[in-house]
């Protein structure tokens, strides 16, 4: 009789060895550090997505990519630690494309549609002669209020005072204009040209529009 319990113990025991061994085994083969940034996605594509594409207008009916699409595969770049366009191609497309649904589009695609977008520039000159380039990019700062209202950042029919700034950047770029404040070449950072060229002083004064 004990030996027939033993051999039942041993049997059970070995039974569960084998189980537990098989649970560790089944895995999935898509393993990816960035899953988190697939949840930023999904919420980009439900809340924001619809209103570039409303604002910049379609870019292609049939085969490509929409504005929506590149915003997003840039805005993943800076999400996961990038520090270049490139990175989305080099290092981030392997991980990306294992979304079922949502499409990254290579760095050239988003390099292209940036210089779609861009527009060109207004050359303010000054009483002392000197000329300054600006830029408004209305379409672009359309589409930064109507996101903003959309995610619930600023409620429409409200009045808002906005000021912004920006700043230099030193660069050894052979076609950078020098700028008046230094003796360095530099450029200036885009979505903020148009403030510092409008006010060389240093601030933009506040600008009052109501949603």
């Amino acid at each position: 009789m004990s030996d027939f319990s033993l051999t039942l113990v041993l049997q059970f025991k070995t039974s569960k060895i084998i189980n537990d061994m098989a649970k560790v085994q089944i895995k999935s083969e898509k393993i990816t550090p960035f899953g988190g940034i697939f949840h930023v996605r999904e919420l980009f594509s439900r809340f924001v997505a619809p209103i570039i594409d409303k604002v910049l207008g379609i870019r292609c009916t049939s085969y490509g990519y929409q504005y929506s699409e590149i915003v997003g595969s840039l805005a993943s770049v800076y999400f996961c630690g990038g520090d270049c366009v490139e990175d989305v191609t080099s290092h981030l497309m392997p991980h990306l494309s294992l979304h079922p649904t949502l499409r990254t589009c290579s760095s050239d695609t988003i390099l292209r549609a940036i210089s779609e977008l861009a527009v060109g520039n207004t050359t303010y000159t000054s009483d002392t002669g000197r000329s300054y380039d600006f830029n408004t990019a209305t379409m672009l700062n359309s589409l930064l209020v109507n996101v903003l209202l959309n995610t619930g950042q600023l409620m429409a029919g409200e009045s808002y005072d906005l000021d912004f700034d920006h700043q230099f950047i030193e660069t050894e770029k052979y076609d950078a204009k020098m700028t008046y404040r230094r003796p360095h070449r530099g450029h200036r950072e885009p979505r903020r040209q148009r403030q510092r060229a409008l006010s060389p002083a240093g601030h933009a004064g506040a600008h009052l529009f109501k949603p």
